[in-house]
């Protein structure tokens, strides 16, 4: 039907004031954008000559390892609970998720962790966290072997409140005397009386000092047995490591298990991967941070990958990163470049190596063999050294770790001998094959000639130091995420990880869980 001339002329009217509009919007939006993209440049300074790729998010997580995977988690859940859904993004620079818990697994099927490591089934976090079931644990025997100056066997450490058929050994063993015993039994009683909030009450030492001054063991026990267990979980010398970590990992191993999961600690790093995304949160891997700033117009921040070529603007950012990597991010932040002026917290390392064989191993049990030499380290010159710390069979405590019919050997070496044997992969190797050699004599060609090298890992930041130091990570619950070292982090900014808390995976769990509730509480408050 044709419109009048009268009508068709208010169509026409409506129709060019309809153009009009949108093209004022339209510019409006242009120019606003224009704007603030100019505040971003000026601001963040982005390389010139490169284009980056922009994205929003409510909370950016930077850091794909376990305390950053739980930050997340805990965001999202909260934020749910409050009947909010949040936009998550985790950017993680490798291409691994897990930080330092990983695992390579070999073309022929072996599991090989990065960095000898157990999981400890009764840490509190993991229990509120994790499956147990999926992860299909293995426990390790209480106690330990252990390999002693001049004695061909080796000696047996038992708990006989776990294992009452061994009491008669417990008290015939070599380690340590009658009186080391008994004493054993009261720090026992002590950290299972108490909860762990109660042990990290007490008054702080170092662990050498606690087991001597407090507990008053003897020096063989202190150095045979204490000295390579704590040294293998710890990292340090017994005179570095604090006496109230030391009481609540002991609580842990006397009220639980070391266990390993099937398929390798990775295993704990992919079910956390796989909850953060059923949790709906997107995970960018191999996108390096390389700068955090805040837009002067927006207040929101901008979060810079160069490698990945792009930029991320959130509400709240949760850095999740080790602690040296989160004070240089922190310090980038206008007004806070001073934090990137604080002391470093001292970092410790650790070495491993792995070896695999055809058959059944030396030992048939599922149980951690120390090294209990007195007098051990890399001195050149020497005929004889020893400088192994720990070693185990992974296969033997779950059969997950090797094929069928095959077996595989975990050998734990201090940082300090590593860094002596940097770019010495070889001399490494035979001086490990040796020692092992002399160990188990009875395999010792097979051990120094059909035993392959699978791989050697130098973790150069395996944990930060728990003692000494401007930020010991011996603190139960973790230091306030919104601060660094006592000092407060940009507004909108929290903060997680071991370095925070305690150097444990407990540590990195726990500070993670909490983290994220508090940055739930800025991105909602944001979206409001």
């Amino acid at each position: 039907k044709m419109l009048s001339p009268k009508t068709s002329g208010i169509v026409l009217f409506w129709l060019i004031g309809r153009a009009l509009s949108f093209s004022s919007i339209h510019q409006c939006c242009y120019i606003h954008s224009r704007a603030r993209a100019r505040s971003l440049h000026e601001t963040c300074r982005p390389s010139e000559g490169r284009r980056l790729y922009s994205s929003e998010a409510d909370i950016v997580v930077v850091g794909g390892g376990v305390s950053g995977l739980t930050a997340a988690i805990s965001a999202s859940k909260a934020a749910k609970e409050s009947g909010v859904e949040l936009n998550i993004i985790l950017a993680e620079g490798s291409s691994e998720l897990g930080g330092r818990v990983q695992s390579d697994v070999t073309d022929d099927g072996f599991v090989l962790d990065k960095g000898f490591a157990v999981f400890i089934d009764q840490y509190p976090q993991a229990k509120k966290l994790l499956d147990f079931d999926s992860l299909q644990l293995k426990p390790f025997l209480p106690g330990a072997l252990v390999k002693l100056d001049e004695r061909e066997t080796f000696a047996r450490v038992s708990d006989p409140l776990r294992q009452p058929k061994r009491l008669v050994g417990a008290i015939t063993s070599p380690i340590g005397s009658l009186s080391d015993k008994l004493k054993l039994g009261l720090l026992i009683l002590n950290v299972r009386r108490k909860s762990i909030d109660e042990l990290f009450e007490e008054e702080e030492t170092d662990t050498e000092t606690a087991l001597r001054s407090r507990w008053r063991l003897s020096e063989s026990i202190i150095e045979t047995f204490f000295k390579p267990f704590l040294q293998g979980v710890y990292l340090s010398p017994l005179n570095e490591q604090s006496s109230r970590m030391f009481s609540f990992v002991f609580k842990m191993f006397n009220e639980g298990a070391a266990t390993l999961p099937r398929g390798g600690m990775k295993a704990v790093s992919e079910q956390l991967v796989q909850k953060a995304l059923d949790e709906g949160i997107e995970i960018r891997k191999e996108m390096p941070i390389s700068l955090i700033c805040k837009a002067t117009d927006t207040g929101s921040f901008v979060v810079e990958s160069k490698t990945a070529n792009e930029k991320l603007e959130t509400a709240c950012v949760i850095v999740a990163t080790e602690g040296p990597k989160a004070q240089e991010l922190l310090s980038q932040v206008e007004g806070f470049e001073s934090i990137g002026n604080l002391p470093k917290q001292p970092q410790l390392s650790t070495g491993c190596l792995y070896y695999s064989f055809q058959g059944d191993p030396p030992v048939d049990e599922p149980i951690l063999i120390l090294n209990g030499k007195v007098e051990k380290g890399p001195i050149h010159g020497e005929e004889s050294k020893s400088i192994v710390n720990t070693m185990c069979f992974p296969s033997v405590v779950n059969e997950g770790y090797a094929p069928k019919g095959k077996s595989l050997c975990s050998v734990s070496i201090s940082g300090k001998i590593m860094k002596e044997y940097e770019g010495k992969d070889e001399e490494l190797d035979a001086v490990v094959r040796s020692e092992l050699a002399s160990w188990f004599k009875d395999r010792k060609t097979e051990i120094l000639e059909k035993w392959k090298l699978r791989k050697i890992y130098y973790i150069p930041n395996a944990q930060p130091a728990q003692l000494n130091g401007p930020c010991p990570s011996n603190v139960n619950g973790g230091r306030p995420c919104t601060t660094f070292q006592g000092k407060p982090i940009p507004e909108g900014m929290v903060l997680c990880g071991d370095h925070v808390a305690t150097a444990s995976l407990n540590g990195a769990l726990e500070s993670g869980a909490k983290a994220g509730v508090v940055a739930a509480e800025i991105a909602t408050k944001a979206k409001q």
